[in-house]
C-alpha cells in the first residue's frame, strides 16, 4: 500500500520567488549580455530594474526589447534612468540631441542599424511605461536619488548624487529604505544610513565599464555582482 504524501511541515519556509520582495538591478548602458546573467540567476523573482538601459554599451536596442518583454510579462518594474530620458528628449521632443550623443546616444543609434522607425518606436514605449519612481513594500526604488515628497521637483530622482548637492529627501510614512543606481560606486555597493534612521542603497557599479552588474535582493539585502570573465562563461559572486 503506498503512503499518502506527506505535508510541508512548515511551507512558510519555502515561500513562492515572486512573493519576495523584489531584486534590483543598476545600470545596464546596453549590456544585455549582463543582464540577462542577473536574470538567470534569480529566476522567478519580480525585478525592479533602475533605469540607464541605453547608451555606452553595444546593445542598447537588444536591451530595450528585453526590458519590453519583462515589463510586458509582468515580471519587472522598469524606472527611468536619466540616459533614458535623454534619449526621449533628442528622438521625440527634438532638444538636447548633442549632449545626447555625447554621453553615449551615438552607440544607441548604432544598436538600432539604421532602423529610426524602431528607435522611435521604443522611445515612445519608454516614454509611456518608464516609472519616475516606485514603492514596492517598504522600500522606494528611484534612479538617481530619492523625489521631493510632493513631486515638486523632477530633477533628483534622474540626476541627483549623494554628493551633498542633492538633499535626502524624506521616505513616505513606513517606508524605510531606498535603493538607486546612477553614481557609479567602485568600490562596490553602499548602503547609506541616515539620520532620521532610514537606509538609503547606491548600487551602480559601472557595468558598462567595469563588466559588474550589481544585483540587490531586497528581501535580504543581500548585493551579488553579476560578471562575465569571458564570452560564455557567468560568473556569480555573493
Amino acid at each position: 500500500m503506498r503512503r499518502p504524501p506527506v505535508a510541508d511541515p512548515a511551507p512558510h519556509l519555502h515561500p513562492d520567488p515572486a512573493t519576495l520582495p523584489p531584486v534590483a538591478i543598476g545600470d545596464i548602458h546596453g549590456r544585455l549580455d549582463l543582464l540577462d546573467a542577473a536574470l538567470a540567476a534569480f529566476t522567478g523573482r519580480h525585478i525592479v530594474l533602475l533605469g540607464d538601459y541605453v547608451d555606452r554599451g553595444p546593445d542598447s536596442a537588444q536591451v530595450i526589447a528585453r526590458v519590453r518583454e519583462l515589463v510586458e510579462s509582468g515580471r519587472a518594474t522598469a524606472l527611468r534612468g536619466n540616459h533614458d530620458q535623454m534619449l526621449i528628449n533628442a528622438t521625440l521632443h527634438g532638444h538636447g540631441h548633442a549632449i545626447w550623443e555625447m554621453n553615449g546616444g551615438d552607440t544607441t543609434t548604432d544598436s538600432y542599424d539604421g532602423d529610426h522607425a524602431a528607435l522611435l518606436a521604443d522611445a515612445q514605449w519608454m516614454d509611456e511605461h518608464l516609472l519616475p519612481h516606485t514603492t514596492i513594500g517598504s522600500t522606494l526604488y528611484a534612479h538617481a536619488m530619492r523625489p521631493h515628497p510632493t513631486d515638486s521637483d523632477s530633477d533628483d530622482h534622474l540626476w541627483g548624487r549623494p554628493d551633498g548637492e542633492t538633499p535626502f529627501h524624506p521616505l513616505p510614512p513606513g517606508v524605510t529604505h531606498s535603493v538607486h543606481g546612477h553614481t557609479v560606486m567602485r568600490y562596490g555597493p553602499v548602503p547609506l544610513q541616515l539620520n532620521d534612521g532610514t537606509v538609503a542603497w547606491f548600487i551602480d557599479t559601472g557595468a558598462v565599464f567595469s563588466g559588474e552588474l550589481t544585483a540587490l535582493d531586497t528581501a535580504t539585502w543581500t548585493p551579488t555582482t553579476i560578471q562575465l570573465p569571458a564570452p560564455h562563461h557567468t560568473q556569480v559572486t555573493p
